[in-house]
């Protein structure tokens, strides 16, 4: 566990930094305290046991108690950002989360297993491995559900100011990474700061998991881009990110984010090129090498989206499977 702030002098604002040690990419995740006469903590780690011990020492070193804690403010609902919440909701703070996200928690799990067998299967899966992945986003949806209990959660709109514990924010939808993402403006100190989930981040750029293995999969990288053009424009002092350091450098982050996912493209098209027809597994292990998580699949089902957009592949469906090609130029 690491703590950091970012310090005023005394009688202003402090956002602190709690850091979770988590078992995949990027091996950890943030949350932030601000430390105002009611505390908002912003995103509260992962499910683990060790994460309790992490919120209650990172509280502690700043003076406070979990009780203390007014409010929790979600950016996505992704375990390792939301995992505390049950914690923080039975010793008193009021949970707040994206409207979208609560109502997507309460979806049929015969429609999210439809939109994971069909989307399954366009990338290659079949038979046991499709129920596999149906039952890993089931898995996943229950455990969500449990977490953010969205009976429980203050709905937000995006784009609109709301407040909290006498705190306004502005919630930016910026999906990509998760459809219903949302990141968070408010004034600190007379800075404008934006906590950024786990869409904007300097060091890399997160996955475009989105939606995961479901209906909109192909979208995901199209989306990413979306959130940039929203985010572009906007003047931030810092930005206090999901993974990775805080950082100032607001422009050149959205930049890089950019270059990252237009290099995804690219790379999706030589392999495209090199050994279409094909399908998206099979493209993703030429993009690769051995694939080592599902973030890897997710990446490619958006960027064929995007290239497919663009008028640089097309595919043929064969009985559900597709196979992608280099698309010519027309004479």
């Amino acid at each position: 566990m690491e703590e950091q702030s970012e310090r005023g002098v005394s009688g202003e604002t402090v956002v602190s930094r709690i850091d979770f040690d988590i078992e995949w990419p990027p091996k950890h995740a943030a949350a932030y305290l601000i430390e105002e006469p009611a505390p908002i903590l912003i995103d509260t780690g992962d499910p683990e046991e060790r994460a309790e011990a992490t919120i209650r020492e990172g509280l502690a070193a700043r003076g406070y108690d979990l009780e203390d804690v007014e409010a929790v403010v979600v950016t996505h609902p992704h375990s390792d950002h939301i995992g505390q919440v049950p914690l923080l909701r039975e010793t008193g703070a009021t949970v707040y989360a994206p409207r979208p996200v609560l109502e997507q928690l309460e979806r049929d799990e015969a429609d999210l297993a439809a939109g994971v067998r069909e989307i399954g299967r366009s990338a290659e899966y079949h038979g046991e491995a499709i129920e596999r992945e149906i039952e890993r986003a089931k898995s996943s949806l229950e455990r969500n559900r449990r977490l953010l209990a969205p009976e429980e959660a203050v709905p937000f709109e995006f784009d609109e100011p709301f407040t909290v514990a006498g705190r306004e924010f502005e919630a930016i939808h910026t999906p990509g990474h998760q459809i219903h993402h949302a990141s968070l403006a408010t004034d600190v100190n007379g800075e404008r700061v934006l906590f950024s989930g786990d869409v904007l981040i300097e060091s890399f750029r997160p996955g475009a998991i989105h939606v995961g293995l479901d209906y909109g999969a192909y979208d995901a990288v199209d989306a990413f881009h979306r959130s940039m053009d929203r985010l572009e424009g906007r003047a931030f002092d810092r930005v206090f990110p999901g993974h990775g350091p805080v950082f100032t450098d607001y422009e050149g982050a959205i930049e890089s984010t950019r270059s990252a996912l237009e290099s995804l493209t690219a790379e999706t098209l030589e392999a495209v090129t090199a050994v279409g027809p094909a399908t998206p597994r099979e493209i993703t292990r030429n993009r690769t090498g051995e694939v080592r998580h599902p973030a890897q699949l997710l990446d490619t089902l958006g960027a064929l989206g995007t290239l497919e957009g663009r008028g640089r592949v097309e595919y043929e469906d064969r009985d559900g499977v597709r196979y992608y090609s280099f698309k010519k130029a027309s004479p």
